[in-house]
């Protein structure tokens, strides 16, 4: 849902930035601006997984389960903190998903690329 409304907001953005600044500055702000918030969702999709982690009393301190989902998301995975048995299976589930938002990301990138570029 983030990717599709930052999408429809950049898209008016773009045409927006055309208009004030031409085509080649409104790619060069458009882009970095596309890394800010694709690196804010996935710090706010860490740290989500990390409070309801917490919040269950899976993992003892919120600053431990921010670096077990952050371990997990990026697929890291080092394995020195764990969560008890019978919800350790939710460690590979967040590895999984944090895949899956990583390729969704960068498909936008590119998307957003190819249409700067359509520009120039």
């Amino acid at each position: 849902m983030v990717l599709l409304e930052a999408a429809r907001l950049l898209n008016v953005a773009h045409g927006w930035l055309i208009d004030r600044y031409g085509q080649l500055n409104a790619g060069r702000v458009l882009i970095p601006f596309c890394f800010v918030i694709l690196f804010v969702t996935h710090v706010l999709e860490a740290f989500a997984w990390a409070v309801f982690i917490w919040r269950r009393d899976l993992i003892k301190t919120l600053g431990e389960a921010i670096y077990y989902t952050t371990t997990s998301i990026t697929s890291l995975g080092y394995g020195d903190v764990v969560q008890p048995p019978p919800w350790r299976m939710l460690g590979p589930l967040i590895a999984i998903n944090g895949v899956l938002m990583f390729g969704c990301s960068t498909a936008f990138l590119f998307l957003v690329l190819q249409k700067v570029w359509m520009h120039f």
